[in-house]
């Protein structure tokens, strides 16, 4: 039921992003690398945040929206679920980089103990300063019930 909460809420803004972009596309090169420019430090910070159990750190680069869906009590079932089913974090990736509207999307290949295809989904703001408006962990031992 912990994971229902946080789950609920992070679904919830991926429906009202959904709702206000249009298409989406595949950032290449030098586009690409402006975006991971300042997203890579922000996913540093927010990864590392998480598994410290630093709530201060992970949520440091959070939209108001973000702060309020994922609050520290959701945040302490989010680490417990990733821990628990995941075990320990091992290393990421990029996978692509996302324009979808006014926002942008980076598409991470997370690497855990127990699991070795997660996904991470962390969505930023076009507009300056870019803070997270998403963020979303997917693999098939997380949908396990």
């Amino acid at each position: 039921m912990k994971i229902s909460k946080w789950l609920i809420v992070l679904l919830g803004i991926g429906v009202v992003l959904s709702a206000c972009t249009g298409g989406t596309r595949t950032l290449e090169d030098s586009e690409k690398d402006a975006v991971l420019a300042y997203a890579e430090p922000m996913a540093t910070t927010l990864l590392d945040g998480l598994f410290a159990g630093d709530y201060t750190a992970f949520a440091t680069n959070f939209d108001e929206a973000m702060r309020k869906g994922l609050d520290e009590k959701a945040f302490a079932d989010l680490r417990q679920t990733l821990e628990s089913r995941l075990g320990a974090f091992k290393s990421r990736e990029v996978s692509s980089v996302l324009e979808s509207g006014n926002y942008y999307i980076v598409v991470y290949r997370l690497r855990f103990e127990k699991d070795d295809a997660v996904t991470m989904r962390l969505v930023l703001t076009k507009a300056e300063p870019h803070l997270v408006s998403g963020l979303w962990f997917d693999s098939p031992e997380l949908r396990k019930r």
